[in-house]
């Protein structure tokens, strides 16, 4: 009841026009009217043909448009399913369309009004959603549908771990790259693309507005990487993460489509699954047992409800990554084990039979660009887990391999310690992104493995225990500026584009 009555003074202060109706208002109102007046032509042509027409009350067949709005919200219409694909919900209209039809034909009789009236009901309000639904290639002389298809990606977190990963196959592709991230870890991640012609770096926070909309401005696509990453990071402080996690993906996602921006792709997370006794699926129940879980499961609401029919959002849950980067991290499982085999000879192992799925950070780049490039139909608020099913696996079962590769070079040992309060125990289907998309991985666990083993032979890596390699370090120096005040005005100061 509080929240019909915060709807009704909300819609009030907004003022009742056309410009001010939010997309559900607009979808209710559209399918409202065009009942109404396939009920006032169906009505019409029973004046002109009252043979056909049988007696009835006068008012009774108003309650077929109020029928079809109460139908299409119980069959989820206007909310759960407003994100399926056209053809669902067409199947839906006209179900509904069907089921009050036949109601008005038990209750009031009147068989050639009704039908008259479903059948011009159908046609404005199925033929919408079809039209809405189709290719952009289908209708793209419409210019209400017009997507700009040659302006620059935007990767918002370019810099990062994924994202470096993400801007070379990007260019490889090439695409026109444009990167916007506060480098909290350097610069050093994108050096070696300064040069193309096709990258643009914007230095900048993405809750910047100013760096924000300049770093949107007639982009193709933004892939959003950004954020505070992984449960030790996200506990630092709570308040600062749902600012870098939550805050910001909703600065994104309404710059983006205030400035026409159709393409929107997010990062989240399988950790959002928290415990599942079976592998979980994008249909499964989200059990979230860290901050950093709930704030990906916030984002995504955020972008999957009350955004624009023509505002194409995919989310990607990825698997727990690993592999070498060009910006390495060595607080990822996979990663911290291999640093521990080549360094200290001995992998440290807290429980071992928690389950997870792992995925190398090029897979996820690899799919990114299929999600860039597939149908936007294909993948219109959908969630995809990104991972491969060989990759399941327990975390002993994960130092097993390490030291089996890493055992090659020298001795390794494997050290299982209790449970120190880590509940996450999930395994994950991919099955989805395998039918829809196409997407397997590339590099196993043993491979991944070994190329970061070579990085350590040949000296590529400091120690493994330095602050930059680790987020949680990085996220504890950023408190520390969040809170500062002189800090944060250097974070939102001028401009720097290179």
């Amino acid at each position: 009841m509080n929240a019909l009555f915060s709807y009704v003074r909300s819609r009030v202060s907004r003022r009742f026009s056309l410009g001010s109706l939010g997309p559900n208002e607009a979808r209710i109102g559209f399918d409202f009217f065009a009942a109404c007046c396939a009920l006032a032509v169906a009505l019409a042509f029973e004046s002109v043909f009252p043979r056909l027409a049988q007696e009835r009350d006068g008012v009774d067949l108003v309650l077929l448009p109020l029928g079809f709005i109460g139908l299409n919200a119980v069959f989820g219409i206007y909310t759960s399913r407003k994100t399926a694909t056209a053809r669902v919900k067409s199947a839906l209209l006209a179900l509904s369309l069907a089921v009050v039809g036949s109601t008005g034909l038990l209750w009031f009789g009147t068989p050639s009004t009704i039908v008259l009236w479903a059948l011009l009901a159908s046609v404005p309000v199925v033929l919408a959603r079809l039209l809405l639904g189709l290719p952009y290639s289908k209708h793209k002389d419409l210019k209400a549908l017009v997507v700009k298809r040659h302006g620059p990606v935007l990767v918002v977190g370019g810099a990062g771990y994924i994202g470096s990963h993400t801007v070379e196959l990007l260019l490889d592709k090439g695409l026109k790259v444009r990167v916007l991230d506060r480098l909290m870890y350097g610069a050093g991640p994108l050096a070696a693309f300064r040069g193309d012609p096709k990258f643009e770096l914007i230095e900048g926070d993405v809750t910047d507005i100013t760096k924000l909309t300049f770093a949107m401005r007639d982009v193709s696509a933004v892939i959003y990487l950004a954020g505070l990453v992984g449960d030790p990071a996200c506990a630092v402080d709570a308040e600062v993460t749902r600012h870098a996690n939550i805050i910001s993906t909703r600065m994104a996602k309404d710059v983006a489509q205030s400035l026409g921006v159709h393409r929107f792709i997010f990062a989240s997370s399988c950790s959002v699954y928290g415990v599942s006794e079976k592998e979980a699926s994008e249909k499964d129940e989200l059990k979230p047992v860290s901050l950093y879980a709930q704030t990906k499961i916030d984002s995504e609401r955020e972008l999957l409800y009350s955004v624009r029919d023509d505002f194409f959002v995919t989310v990607l849950r990825f698997a727990t990554v690993f592999g070498h980067s060009r910006r390495p991290r060595f607080d990822l499982v996979g990663n911290f084990f291999t640093a521990q085999a080549m360094n200290d000879g001995l992998i440290t192992v807290i429980g071992g039979n928690q389950w997870r799925p792992f995925v190398h950070v090029r897979d996820l780049a690899r799919a990114i660009l299929m999600v860039l490039e597939a149908d936007r139909v294909l993948v219109q608020g959908q969630i995809f887990n990104v991972g491969d099913k060989r990759l399941n696996m327990t975390i002993l079962q994960a130092a097993e391999v390490v030291r089996a590769v890493a055992g090659k070079y020298r001795d390794v040992g494997i050290s299982v310690r209790p449970d120190e309060g880590d509940r996450r125990d999930y395994a994950v289907c991919f099955e989805k992104i395998r039918t829809q998309l196409g997407f397997e991985a590339e590099t196993l666990m043993e491979d991944g493995i070994q190329e970061m083993v070579q990085h350590f032979l040949t000296g590529s890596y400091r120690d493994y225990r330095e602050p930059v390699y680790s987020n949680v370090a990085t996220t504890r120096k950023f408190v520390q500026e969040f809170y500062d005040p002189d800090a944060m005005a250097k974070l939102y100061g001028p401009l720097r584009v290179g």
